[in-house]
Formats: structure tokens, sequence, C-alpha cells
């Protein structure tokens, strides 16, 4: 058969475009046993035209992105907006530009239920939706066609994702837009929606109530660092990222879709106008910069003339500091490569019906919140201990 089903199944990224592209609408998405969304396609309705395996990303021998022009370091000047992003604010600032312009803004967002799926953001006060990683697997669901609906009615449209999403929503639309912007994100990988479900479900029993937000990257408890929060009908909690089942197993790579362990986009020519990160080398950095770095650093590619003059025109709503590619991207080497397949990672999603107290047991390892609080209590005090005698040795000296 002519149709999507020739394309292998580790390397496909669930990013719908067949679906989207069908003239028969004989392509349909299932979830399989491990949560990820794969194309299914009716061949009693199937005319093999081709279509789909013409516009499916991954198939294509050559990206459609470009390197970067320059890069930078960019903070949020809105205090509170800076909050609610997980480095520096870099995409709520060029999403302000846009929605004050009268356009439209797509990214991932959280339902009621915590799923995640791509959504249209259409209000400054709705922006807080799409701020935050979401480290999970997104449902497109019909945000390409939507974003087609928004330029075919003159407005300008800035999408975010991933570059597998990215490269998706430009092959769907088989055209460059002038009031089209896109954003791709320094991307580790992404587990699946099934896997996550699981965890808050299980994050919920534990603590005898219903979980009603969670994020991945929250400032509230530990500043800009990994750690991350949730929440329940009465109040917050702090996830350490090392003593968390879920996290733990993200961060080390062990929960990834299959086509991530192989992305053809995780290297330097980007699908976005804009390459969006965190930005860890400020002590790297050689001039002082006017921010303080501990609330946030966003790592900001240019990858387009489109995107070098968006931001010109934000440079009043943000510290913008160029720097060099070299120093910039240090801490991010997805830039460069796709992250390192883990076999455990099969094992993981081959018992993922296990109850999720069984499989974080057996699989999610992570550490014990007890002996790693113990084990900083005694590296600080050795580290001290060694300060001070040092300090009495030169002393004497």
């Amino acid at each position: 058969m002519k149709n999507v089903s020739l394309v292998f199944h580790d390397v496909c990224s669930g990013c719908g475009t067949c679906s989207n592209v069908c003239p028969k609408s004989c392509i349909s998405m299932v979830r399989d046993a491990e949560g990820f969304a794969y194309p299914s396609v009716d061949e009693q309705k199937c005319i093999e035209c081709g279509a789909c395996l013409k516009k499916c990303p991954v198939e294509k021998e050559r990206a459609s992105g470009g390197t970067p022009i320059f890069s930078v370091v960019l903070q949020d000047k809105d205090g509170e907006s800076l909050k609610n992003s997980t480095s520096g604010g870099a995409f709520a600032s060029i999403a302000r530009y846009v929605l004050k312009q009268g356009g439209v803004v797509f990214g991932a967002a959280y339902d009621e239920l915590l799923n995640v799926s791509h959504v249209a953001v259409e209000r400054l006060e709705d922006l807080h939706l799409l701020q935050g990683s979401k480290y999970v697997s997104s449902d497109m669901k019909d945000s390409y066609k939507k974003v087609k609906f928004f330029l075919n009615s003159g407005r300008l449209v800035l999408f975010s994702g991933t570059p597998c999403q990215v490269a998706a929503l430009k092959s769907f639309l088989g055209e460059d837009s002038k009031l089209l912007l896109t954003m791709d994100l320094v991307c580790h990988g992404v587990p699946s929606q099934k896997l996550f479900q699981k965890y808050i479900h299980w994050l919920g029993e534990k603590n005898h109530s219903t979980i009603k937000s969670y994020v991945f990257r929250s400032k509230k408890f530990f500043g800009w660092s990994l750690g991350g929060a949730f929440s329940d009908e009465k109040k917050s909690y702090a996830v350490n990222p090392d003593c968390d089942p879920y996290y733990a197993a993200f961060l080390r790579g062990e929960t990834f879709r299959k086509s991530c362990y192989s992305c053809k986009f995780a290297n330097m020519n980007r699908e976005g106008d804009f390459t969006v990160g965190d930005f860890w080398g400020f002590h790297n950095m050689k001039d002082p910069v006017d921010f303080d770095h501990t609330k946030g650093l966003s790592m900001l590619l240019v990858n387009s003339p489109k995107g070098e003059n968006v931001l010109k025109q934000i440079e009043s709503d943000a510290v913008i500091v160029p720097l060099d590619l070299q120093t910039i991207s240090a801490g991010n080497w997805n830039l460069y490569h796709p992250s390192v397949y883990k076999p455990i990672r099969d094992e993981i999603y081959a018992n993922i019906d296990l109850p999720f107290e069984e499989l974080q047991k057996r699989y999610l390892h992570h550490e014990d919140p007890f002996m790693y609080y113990v084990r900083r209590l005694r590296r600080r005090l050795l580290s001290q201990g060694l300060r001070d005698a040092l300090k009495k040795i030169l002393g004497r000296a």
C-alpha cells in the first residue's frame, strides 16, 4: 500500500500530519499500548494517492529549517510573566507581541484532567496556559488546520512546539507565510500521556486528594531550577526531581517515544524562526549583564529574517544580550544530538499496565527522599569543614 503504513514505527513522531492531509479521511491517530499515537489506515478507503507520505516530515529527505543567524540571552522584564516561565520568558515576550498585534498563539496546555494538547490563545490573560514546560507528549488535535484558518484570515500566528511538530506544521501548510512565526524547543524527548496520567493518579492516591495542577519547572519552592510542584484542592507540594519516579526517569531519558532516540531534528538545522531553551552558561559570560540570573534566563536562537525582525520589536520588553553560539548552547546538547536510548525504556513500557506503585519500584528508579537530604547535609558539612580547615592553614601561612 502506498500510504503512511510504510513509515517505520520507530521513526514516526506521531505528529498527525498524515491524518490531517488525507483526502479520504481514512487515517486516524490511535494510541498504542505504550500510550503513544500512531497512524491507523483504513485500507478499504485508501486510494493510494500518496499524500500522507508526501507530507510526512520524517519521510522527507531534507529538513525545511535553517541554521541560526545569531543567538541571544533573554530575560523578560515582566516580573509576573517571568515567574510563570520555565526559564527567562523568551516565549512569553514574543507571544505578547503577537497577541498585541491581534494575533494568535499556539502551544501546549493542560486541560482540566491534566492531559496535554495544543490549543490556541487569543487573549493576553490566557497566555499563562501555554507557559511552562510540559514533559509529556502533546496531542496536536486540529491545530494545523486552525493555524491555516487564522493565516487565511490575515492574522499573525505564533506556533510553538517540539521541532518535529514545527516541521509537521510547515509540511502541512506546504508554503511559508509572512504571517507565520514558529518557535521550536530544545527537546530531550517526550514520555506518553498514559504514563503521565498513571503518575498523576498515583500522586493523588498518595495525598488522598485529586491533583489539580502540575508544574515541572516551578520557581515557587526552588527558584530557577529543575524542581517542580503540584497542587490539590488544599495546598501545593514541592517535587524534587531526584526523588520523584516520573521526573527522575525523564531526566535520565528512559521514558521517551521511540522516535525521540533517532530524532532527525536534533541538530543545528532548526525548524523554527526561533529556538528557545534554558541558558545555563551565565557564569561563563565575560561581561556583566543587567539581570538577575537566579530568576531564569532563556537562550534564544534566531534562525530567520522574520525572527530577527520580531526580536527588534520586543527590545523594550526584555533584557536581550547577544552571545556567541558555543557559549549559549552549553548545557543544551540536544541541539546537536538526540537523546541516548536506554534499554530500560522498553522494560518500563512493556510493564506500563502494572499499578504505578509497582512500576516505579521496579523500573522508575529514584532517590529515597530521606537519604537524599542526609547525603546533601553530609556534603554541606564536609564542604564547610574543608573551607574552615583551609582558612586555618592560610591564616597560619
